[in-house]
Protein backbone atom coordinates (compact mmCIF):
# COMPACT_ATOMS: atom_id res chain seq x y z
CA UNK A 1 0.00 0.00 0.00
CA UNK A 2 1.13 3.56 -0.83
CA UNK A 3 0.30 6.41 1.64
CA UNK A 4 0.10 9.65 0.14
CA UNK A 5 3.09 11.64 0.62
CA UNK A 6 2.61 14.10 3.79
CA UNK A 7 2.72 17.49 3.48
CA UNK A 8 4.13 18.56 7.06
CA UNK A 9 3.90 22.17 6.45
CA UNK A 10 0.85 22.27 5.00
CA UNK A 11 -1.10 26.27 5.24
CA UNK A 12 -4.57 26.61 3.65
CA UNK A 13 -5.13 29.01 1.01
CA UNK A 14 -2.80 27.58 -1.63
CA UNK A 15 -3.77 27.31 -5.35
CA UNK A 16 -4.74 24.04 -7.14
CA UNK A 17 -2.04 21.35 -7.41
CA UNK A 18 -1.98 20.65 -11.32
CA UNK A 19 0.14 18.11 -12.81
CA UNK A 20 0.73 17.29 -16.35
CA UNK A 21 2.70 14.73 -17.92
CA UNK A 22 3.02 13.43 -21.93
CA UNK A 23 3.92 10.07 -22.30
CA UNK A 24 4.62 8.87 -26.02
CA UNK A 25 4.34 5.17 -26.84
CA UNK A 26 5.23 3.84 -30.74
CA UNK A 27 2.28 1.34 -29.22
CA UNK A 28 -1.22 1.22 -28.11
CA UNK A 29 -1.71 0.51 -24.54
CA UNK A 30 -3.94 -1.55 -23.11
CA UNK A 31 -7.29 -0.27 -22.39
CA UNK A 32 -8.11 -0.34 -19.45
CA UNK A 33 -4.72 -0.02 -18.40
CA UNK A 34 -3.74 -2.88 -15.54
CA UNK A 35 -2.83 0.13 -12.64
CA UNK A 36 -2.08 -1.55 -9.40
CA UNK A 37 -2.10 0.18 -6.24
CA UNK A 38 0.85 -2.00 -4.69
CA UNK A 39 3.12 -2.43 -8.22
CA UNK A 40 2.52 1.56 -9.27
CA UNK A 41 2.60 3.05 -6.05
CA UNK A 42 -0.70 4.76 -6.53
CA UNK A 43 -2.22 6.24 -2.74
CA UNK A 44 -4.80 4.04 -1.29
CA UNK A 45 -6.38 6.97 0.78
CA UNK A 46 -7.34 10.52 -0.06
CA UNK A 47 -8.60 12.48 -2.90
CA UNK A 48 -5.31 12.29 -5.00
CA UNK A 49 -6.04 8.81 -6.97
CA UNK A 50 -9.69 10.54 -7.86
CA UNK A 51 -8.15 13.57 -9.08
CA UNK A 52 -5.99 11.94 -11.75
CA UNK A 53 -7.04 11.43 -15.05
CA UNK A 54 -5.75 9.97 -18.41
CA UNK A 55 -6.79 10.76 -22.16
CA UNK A 56 -5.23 9.16 -25.15
CA UNK A 57 -4.74 10.69 -27.97
CA UNK A 58 -3.98 9.07 -31.70
CA UNK A 59 -1.25 10.56 -34.87
CA UNK A 60 -3.88 8.37 -36.85
CA UNK A 61 -7.12 10.67 -36.09
CA UNK A 62 -5.29 13.95 -36.61
CA UNK A 63 -1.58 13.39 -38.20
CA UNK A 64 -0.60 17.33 -38.98
CA UNK A 65 -1.59 18.29 -35.42
CA UNK A 66 -0.20 15.05 -33.35
CA UNK A 67 3.30 16.52 -35.05
CA UNK A 68 2.93 19.95 -34.38
CA UNK A 69 1.09 20.22 -31.05
CA UNK A 70 2.06 16.91 -29.70
CA UNK A 71 5.44 15.79 -30.35
CA UNK A 72 7.14 18.53 -32.13
CA UNK A 73 6.71 21.22 -29.21
CA UNK A 74 8.91 18.67 -26.81
CA UNK A 75 11.55 17.50 -29.96
CA UNK A 76 14.02 20.11 -28.51
CA UNK A 77 13.22 19.77 -24.80
CA UNK A 78 13.84 15.63 -24.96
CA UNK A 79 16.69 16.04 -27.31
CA UNK A 80 18.68 17.99 -24.93
CA UNK A 81 17.41 17.00 -21.60
CA UNK A 82 17.85 12.48 -23.29
CA UNK A 83 19.39 12.64 -26.78
CA UNK A 84 18.69 13.48 -30.43
CA UNK A 85 17.88 9.52 -30.52
CA UNK A 86 15.22 9.80 -28.42
CA UNK A 87 13.65 13.10 -29.79
CA UNK A 88 13.45 11.33 -33.48
CA UNK A 89 11.53 8.12 -31.55
CA UNK A 90 9.52 10.79 -29.89
CA UNK A 91 8.91 12.36 -33.28
CA UNK A 92 8.01 8.96 -34.30
CA UNK A 93 5.59 8.08 -31.51
CA UNK A 94 1.99 6.90 -32.98
CA UNK A 95 0.34 7.49 -29.63
CA UNK A 96 0.37 10.32 -26.82
CA UNK A 97 -1.20 9.39 -23.11
CA UNK A 98 -1.86 12.70 -21.49
CA UNK A 99 -1.91 12.34 -17.54
CA UNK A 100 -3.21 15.43 -15.88
CA UNK A 101 -4.67 16.63 -11.99
CA UNK A 102 -6.17 19.66 -10.98
CA UNK A 103 -6.97 19.46 -7.37
CA UNK A 104 -7.92 22.24 -5.23
CA UNK A 105 -5.49 23.07 -2.50
CA UNK A 106 -3.93 19.92 -1.45
CA UNK A 107 -3.38 19.08 1.52
CA UNK A 108 -0.96 15.98 0.98
CA UNK A 109 1.01 14.93 -2.42
CA UNK A 110 -1.25 12.02 -3.13
CA UNK A 111 -2.56 13.41 -6.84
CA UNK A 112 1.12 13.80 -8.06
CA UNK A 113 1.73 10.00 -6.47
CA UNK A 114 -1.54 9.26 -8.80
CA UNK A 115 0.40 10.58 -11.65
CA UNK A 116 3.54 9.25 -11.10
CA UNK A 117 1.57 5.72 -10.50
CA UNK A 118 -0.37 5.98 -14.10
CA UNK A 119 3.15 7.10 -15.45
CA UNK A 120 4.97 4.21 -14.39
CA UNK A 121 1.97 1.95 -15.30
CA UNK A 122 2.38 3.57 -19.03
CA UNK A 123 5.45 2.90 -19.20
CA UNK A 124 5.83 -0.59 -18.21
CA UNK A 125 3.18 -1.22 -21.25
CA UNK A 126 5.41 0.67 -23.84
CA UNK A 127 5.59 4.20 -23.84
CA UNK A 128 9.16 5.67 -24.43
CA UNK A 129 9.46 8.84 -23.39
CA UNK A 130 7.49 10.84 -20.59
CA UNK A 131 7.57 14.66 -20.48
CA UNK A 132 6.58 16.40 -17.12
CA UNK A 133 5.17 19.41 -18.87
CA UNK A 134 4.89 22.19 -15.82
CA UNK A 135 8.67 21.30 -14.95
CA UNK A 136 10.18 21.10 -18.34
CA UNK A 137 11.54 17.93 -18.18
CA UNK A 138 11.79 14.66 -20.47
CA UNK A 139 12.04 11.22 -18.65
CA UNK A 140 13.53 8.42 -20.39
CA UNK A 141 9.97 5.71 -20.16
CA UNK A 142 12.66 3.04 -18.52
CA UNK A 143 12.94 5.42 -15.59
CA UNK A 144 9.67 5.96 -15.20
CA UNK A 145 8.83 2.59 -15.48
CA UNK A 146 11.62 1.41 -12.78
CA UNK A 147 10.32 4.37 -10.09
CA UNK A 148 10.00 2.33 -6.75
CA UNK A 149 6.47 2.25 -5.50
CA UNK A 150 7.47 2.72 -1.93
CA UNK A 151 10.04 5.67 -2.72
CA UNK A 152 9.52 8.81 -0.73
CA UNK A 153 8.68 12.09 -2.02
CA UNK A 154 12.26 14.36 -4.33
CA UNK A 155 11.63 17.23 -4.91
CA UNK A 156 14.43 17.55 -7.27
CA UNK A 157 12.31 15.14 -9.28
CA UNK A 158 9.61 17.73 -9.48
CA UNK A 159 10.85 20.54 -9.75
CA UNK A 160 13.02 21.92 -12.41
CA UNK A 161 16.27 25.06 -11.93
CA UNK A 162 17.62 27.66 -14.41
CA UNK A 163 19.96 29.90 -14.96
CA UNK A 164 20.05 32.76 -17.15
CA UNK A 165 22.32 36.11 -17.43
CA UNK A 166 20.44 38.72 -17.14
CA UNK A 167 20.50 41.68 -19.63
CA UNK A 168 21.86 45.15 -18.06
CA UNK A 169 19.03 47.10 -18.31
CA UNK A 170 16.90 45.80 -15.42
CA UNK A 171 19.82 45.53 -13.39
CA UNK A 172 22.34 48.56 -14.91
CA UNK A 173 24.87 48.29 -12.05
CA UNK A 174 25.89 44.91 -12.81
CA UNK A 175 25.69 41.58 -14.67
CA UNK A 176 24.42 39.18 -12.66
CA UNK A 177 22.36 35.72 -13.16
CA UNK A 178 18.42 34.96 -12.37
CA UNK A 179 17.57 31.73 -11.07
CA UNK A 180 13.92 30.09 -11.09
CA UNK A 181 12.03 27.14 -10.65
CA UNK A 182 9.79 24.93 -13.02
CA UNK A 183 7.18 23.06 -11.39
CA UNK A 184 5.77 24.47 -7.80
CA UNK A 185 2.57 24.51 -9.57
CA UNK A 186 2.02 20.84 -9.00
CA UNK A 187 2.11 21.58 -5.08
CA UNK A 188 -0.61 24.77 -5.50
CA UNK A 189 2.59 27.29 -5.27
CA UNK A 190 4.26 30.23 -7.32
CA UNK A 191 7.45 29.40 -9.28
CA UNK A 192 10.29 31.69 -7.74
CA UNK A 193 12.68 33.60 -9.61
CA UNK A 194 15.88 34.52 -7.48
CA UNK A 195 17.18 37.61 -9.07
CA UNK A 196 20.77 39.33 -8.33
CA UNK A 197 23.52 35.90 -7.89
CA UNK A 198 26.82 36.98 -9.03
CA UNK A 199 28.03 33.54 -10.79
CA UNK A 200 30.62 32.71 -8.11
CA UNK A 201 27.43 31.93 -6.10
CA UNK A 202 25.51 29.99 -8.36
CA UNK A 203 25.69 26.53 -6.62
CA UNK A 204 24.82 27.97 -2.81
CA UNK A 205 21.47 29.78 -4.97
CA UNK A 206 20.72 26.29 -6.23
CA UNK A 207 20.72 25.22 -2.88
CA UNK A 208 18.69 28.10 -1.44
CA UNK A 209 16.21 27.37 -4.42
CA UNK A 210 16.06 23.35 -3.33
CA UNK A 211 15.55 23.72 0.14
CA UNK A 212 12.94 26.72 -0.22
CA UNK A 213 10.95 24.58 -2.96
CA UNK A 214 11.16 21.43 -0.63
CA UNK A 215 9.83 23.67 2.23
CA UNK A 216 6.43 25.06 -0.18
CA UNK A 217 5.80 21.71 -1.33
CA UNK A 218 5.62 20.54 2.09
CA UNK A 219 3.20 23.07 1.93
CA UNK A 220 4.42 26.67 3.58
CA UNK A 221 2.98 29.46 1.79
CA UNK A 222 5.55 33.09 0.89
CA UNK A 223 4.01 36.18 -0.29
CA UNK A 224 4.93 39.44 -1.38
CA UNK A 225 6.43 41.83 1.22
CA UNK A 226 7.91 38.47 3.00
CA UNK A 227 11.57 38.89 3.93
CA UNK A 228 13.34 35.24 3.60
CA UNK A 229 16.80 34.86 5.02
CA UNK A 230 19.19 32.58 3.20
CA UNK A 231 22.32 30.52 4.25
CA UNK A 232 24.71 33.03 3.91
CA UNK A 233 23.14 35.34 6.41
CA UNK A 234 21.28 37.50 3.53
CA UNK A 235 17.96 38.80 3.76
CA UNK A 236 15.55 37.96 0.34
CA UNK A 237 11.88 40.89 -0.36
CA UNK A 238 9.43 38.73 -1.86
CA UNK A 239 7.63 40.63 -4.77
CA UNK A 240 5.26 39.54 -7.77
CA UNK A 241 6.92 38.43 -10.84
CA UNK A 242 6.67 40.89 -13.66
CA UNK A 243 7.52 39.31 -16.73
CA UNK A 244 7.91 42.15 -19.48
CA UNK A 245 10.53 43.42 -16.66
CA UNK A 246 12.87 39.85 -16.95
CA UNK A 247 11.66 38.15 -20.42
CA UNK A 248 14.67 35.81 -20.67
CA UNK A 249 13.19 34.58 -17.77
CA UNK A 250 10.81 31.65 -18.79
CA UNK A 251 8.12 31.23 -16.26
CA UNK A 252 4.95 30.67 -17.46
CA UNK A 253 1.98 31.32 -14.71
CA UNK A 254 2.36 32.56 -11.25
CA UNK A 255 6.03 33.07 -9.85
CA UNK A 256 7.59 35.24 -6.83
CA UNK A 257 10.89 37.18 -7.32
CA UNK A 258 13.19 36.88 -4.68
CA UNK A 259 15.43 39.97 -4.85
CA UNK A 260 18.98 40.04 -3.25
CA UNK A 261 19.96 42.91 -1.75
CA UNK A 262 22.10 45.32 -4.11
CA UNK A 263 25.34 45.28 -2.34
CA UNK A 264 25.20 41.11 -2.13
CA UNK A 265 27.86 40.69 -4.90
Amino acid sequence: MAAPWPRERYVVGGGPGKVALLALSPVRLPDPLPVSIRRHGMPDEGEGATAVSLVARDRADDPAWFTAEVVGRFAELIAQDLSPEAAAAALAAEHAYVITTDLADPDDLGHLQAAWALAKCVCEEGAAVVIDVYAARAHQGSDVAALSPERSFDVMHEVTLFFEELDPEPEPDRRALAAWSLGLCKFGRPDLVLIGIVPDAAAEAALFLRDLAQTLAEGERIEPGDVIGTPAGLEVTVERFAPERWPKIAVDGDALVLRLPADAG
